[in-house]
């Protein structure tokens, strides 16, 4: 259990920098956790409702609706009612979040790219080869259904 405790810390030291380090290096102000996540998910799921936001990301509907009028108001998310049903909204991201997203994976990636090249090859190649079980747990610690 120590290397469990251990990997999750190294984990989430990881995670903390990279959303730091990633907008500020793009001139961004690095944004909440919860808003952050939104933005991930609708980026594969545009039209999404908060509802559905909610449900995938394991959230409160309250807190993803508070978050959203956050990110509406930084021009981040758009909300259009759903044509079937005008009580819902639909949600989307805008031009202006996809260019931020954009910035932000190229900074990370050159920060990324400049601490690496100060591992040794050995550290690289078993970082890189830890990859595909990272993703495995990533996804298996999500919601389904």
């Amino acid at each position: 259990m120590e290397k469990v405790h251990e990997a999750a810390k190294a984990l989430l030291e990881l995670a903390w920098w990279v959303q730091r380090k990633g907008p500020m290096r793009a001139g961004l102000d690095p944004l909440p956790a919860t808003e952050r996540v939104i933005l991930g998910y609708l980026e594969d799921h545009q039209g999404s409702s908060v509802t559905e936001v909610g449900a995938a990301l394991d959230i409160k509907s309250s807190n993803v609706s508070t978050a959203v009028r956050v990110l509406a108001a930084r021009g981040l998310v758009e909300r259009v009612s759903d044509p079937e049903d005008k009580r819902k909204s639909l949600l989307s991201l805008t031009e202006l979040a996809r260019r931020n997203r954009s910035s932000i994976d190229t900074a990370v990636t050159g920060s990324l790219e400049e601490v690496l090249e100060q591992l040794s090859p050995e550290h690289r190649e078993s970082l890189f080869a830890s990859l595909d079980a990272l993703s495995d747990v990533a996804f298996r610690l999500r919601p389904h259904g």
